[in-house]
């Protein structure tokens, strides 16, 4: 069973844009735009890269693992306000994972994101909503 309804999966797999929040070494946030995959039946989320051992961001990651992934839109068609998804949870630097169906040009090393929290803003009206997961 998914940690995301289906609702939830079908939001997240309509766009493959999201932003990364991590934590610099100072403690001061750092976004970035990135790509990603979700692994539903893991509950997993993976953020390739052109580059990413080489990045702010990965290093971030190895310092210290909390991160934020915002994944939102426009909003439904008709509707006035926007869709949000926010995973919040622990990450992992993968030097060595490269993912088969990534973005092209994207090299070995994945950021995995294992969910917390999930906060959910307009994806559906019935479901669960902000909860904590793991």
């Amino acid at each position: 069973m998914s940690i995301f309804t289906d609702a939830e999966l079908e939001f997240l797999t309509g766009t493959r844009t999201a932003r990364l929040a991590t934590l610099s070494r100072l403690g001061a946030p750092q976004v970035k735009a990135v790509g990603f995959l979700v692994d539903a039946e893991a509950g997993t989320v993976d953020v390739p890269g052109l580059d990413n051992p080489s990045t702010q961001k990965w290093r971030n990651v190895q310092r210290d693992g909390r991160v934020a992934l915002l994944v939102d839109d426009g909003g439904r068609p008709g509707s006035r306000w926007p869709r949000s998804l926010e995973i919040r949870g622990r990450a992992e630097a993968l030097p060595d994972v490269h993912p088969a169906t990534a973005f092209p040009g994207v090299r070995p090393g994945v950021i995995r994101i294992h969910p917390r929290r999930i906060i959910v803003f307009g994806v559906e009206d019935d479901g669960p909503g902000t909860r904590d997961v793991g």
